[in-house]
């Protein structure tokens, strides 16, 4: 299995944007074009397995607010939400967009994390992607598509919870995550209630244990 590449030229023709001197995001607009965007957005909201999972909040279970589905290479194994799920392989929606966002980032991905957000009501707190089983220097690309959300990220560490940038994503964007934006940032999706249309984000990542 091929690791994924550090430094790809590809990333070249990406919008960076500086979090700071080490942690960069690379952007980019319009990936696939908007049909096709359009129809990869109606398939995979109609056939991907979607659940909503809980979470445990001081001892009281909670679902998440949104939908999820994980999937990846055969075998694969990942525990997010407090729950360990085990790929069974990709559909055949979600393959051509791998192929795609590797070409165009350099990076292989093994795996994907799909959130759909039914509206603006749906949304996810910080964290950082940053599990034991993506290693030590994870790249994460984010995919969006459907209605417009912000990204919102804050350095982490005592006295560092303010937000520090948002970046708004549009239908058909790509974001690009350094291994430097996990280990020094938290990101999340706030609550927009004014935005009533949906929203599906696929975060690929490569697993290595």
């Amino acid at each position: 299995m091929r690791l994924p590449t550090t430094e790809p030229e590809a990333r070249q023709a990406a919008t960076i944007i500086d979090l700071d001197s080490n942690a960069q995001l690379y952007r980019w607009t319009g990936l696939i074009g908007q049909v096709q965007a359009g129809l990869l957005l109606a398939t995979l909201s109609q056939t991907l397995d979607w659940q909503q999972p809980k979470i445990t909040v001081y001892g009281r279970q909670h679902p998440v607010p949104r939908l999820t589905a994980w999937h990846g290479d055969a075998g694969l194994r990942y525990r997010y939400s407090g729950h360990t799920h085990t790929a069974t392989g990709w559909p055949a929606a979600l393959l051509p967009i791998k192929t795609a966002i590797e070409h165009v980032t350099g990076n292989t991905f093994n795996s994907v994390l799909a959130n759909l957000y039914r509206d603006g009501d749906d949304c996810m707190g910080y964290h950082s992607d940053n599990e034991p089983e993506l290693g030590h220097a994870p790249w994460v690309a984010s995919y969006n598509l459907g209605a417009s959300r912000e990204l919102t990220f804050r350095p982490k560490g005592p006295g560092s919870q303010r937000q520090c940038l948002s970046v708004a994503l549009h239908h058909d964007d790509l974001l690009l995550m350094s291994p430097q934006v996990q280990a020094g940032f938290e990101h999340a999706l706030p609550r927009r209630r004014n935005r009533p249309n949906p929203r599906i984000n696929l975060t690929f990542r490569f697993i290595v244990a």
